[in-house]
């Protein structure tokens, strides 16, 4: 029992340890790491498919048997190769600026930056047709010095100075390494021309030319800065000859509206005035014929009234005018009558006995013809005249 357990208690570790050196073995001679900056090339070295795997291996783990499989590894990532006499911030080796012969006959150095990457997916077409390791740096580097001494050594010396003509001098520099490194399976990112050194006796000529030229551009500048100067006092004076044409003609507008206002208001006042006096006249007029109208009227009816009146008393009218009269007259407290001899109801007999009579000696006046004759005495005088005023 004790041996049996003290044979358990070893054997846990040391299957352990087994498993673990089985499994670095395994790493080290049956399978391969692809960083993530990297891209695998597999050749399979024996078995029935021998040859280049036409595929790219990516980011993980790839078998590789020892004698069986063949491992290339590249660079994935964007790459810097500069040409430059200090050594490079980026860490790579120290490297020569690319050497140029101008059109002209000068010796210049230029340093340049270029940045490529291997195309995606033919890593193996670079394995195949260039081989193995960084040959491939061998030939981008080689291309580079050949277009930059093509491409740049055609500038002369008044180029050298000019970003227009670096920049585009960059701009074809980039193009033709394109299509140089098109079959290499290559892709050219940019191509950046930092700096362009010469000789010193070129430099000398370059920078005498440069201060003529400045000097030159100085005095165009002063020159037209005189011109402009001129140009600017005479639009100030032409400007300034405008904005009182303009004030004047303003200040004379302003008057004639005024005159003009006053006129039509002057105008509009006095046909106000003649449209009152007019219709003043027109009422005044008015009133004096519906006045004269009336007083026409008035006199018309006073003279029908005489004339009636003048005609009630003719005749018989004028005996019982009388009569009423002396009826009026009478006191009858002073009188003494017998109602046996006289009958006061009996107006035809009390129109006789007080001098009213017919032919035939008896009043034939009816009670309505009476009563008009007795309210036309009892009128008081100047009724008329009254009511006229």
């Amino acid at each position: 029992m004790h041996l049996g357990k003290a044979t358990t208690k070893y054997f846990i570790p040391i299957g352990i340890f087994i498993f673990i050196a089985l499994f670095f073995i395994g790493i080290k001679f049956f399978v391969i790491k692809v960083g993530i900056d990297q891209v695998g090339v597999r050749t399979i070295i024996w078995g029935v498919k021998r040859g280049l795997v036409q595929k790219d291996y990516g980011t993980g783990w790839h078998r590789a048997i020892s004698s069986v499989d063949q491992w290339d590894l590249y660079d994935s990532t964007v790459q810097t190769l500069e040409f430059s006499k200090q050594p490079s911030r980026l860490g790579h080796d120290e490297r020569q600026e690319a050497a140029i012969r101008t059109a002209d006959d000068y010796d210049v150095s230029a340093d340049i930056i270029v940045k490529y990457q291997i195309k995606k997916g033919q890593a193996w077409n670079l394995r195949q047709d260039i081989g193995v390791g960084e040959r491939y740096k061998i030939i981008v580097e080689n291309e580079i010095r050949d277009i930059a001494r093509s491409v740049l050594g055609k500038m002369i010396e008044r180029d050298l100075y000019n970003p227009n003509e670096k920049r585009k001098r960059a701009e074809e520099f980039k193009v033709q390494l394109i299509e140089r490194l098109e079959p290499r399976h290559v892709d050219i990112i940019d191509v950046l021309i930092l700096e362009m050194r010469f000789d010193p006796q070129l430099e000398r000529k370059i920078k005498n030319i440069k201060l003529a030229e400045l000097d030159n551009v100085l005095n165009k500048s002063k020159a037209l800065a005189a011109e402009q100067r001129g140009i600017t006092q005479t639009i100030e004076a032409d400007t300034e000859a405008i904005a009182q044409k303009i004030t004047g003609d303003k200040e004379r507008s302003i008057t004639v509206l005024d005159a003009e206002t006053t006129k039509k208001t002057i105008e509009l006042l006095a046909e106000a005035d003649k449209y009152l006096v007019q219709k003043k006249a027109e009422g005044d007029l008015y009133k004096q014929q519906r006045k004269a109208e009336g007083n026409l009227l008035i006199k018309q009816s006073q003279a029908e009234g005489e004339r009636l009146r003048r005609e009630a008393i003719s005749g018989m009218g004028g005996d019982i005018i009388v009569a009423m009269e002396a009826a009026r007259n009478m006191n009858l407290a002073d009188l003494n009558i017998s109602s046996l001899d006289i009958n006061l109801l009996d107006v035809d007999d009390m129109a006789t006995r007080l001098g009213v009579s017919d032919v035939k000696g008896r009043l034939k006046v009816d009670t309505k013809t009476f009563k008009q004759i007795q309210e036309t005495l009892n009128q008081p005088r100047g009724t008329d005249t009254a009511k006229q005023k």
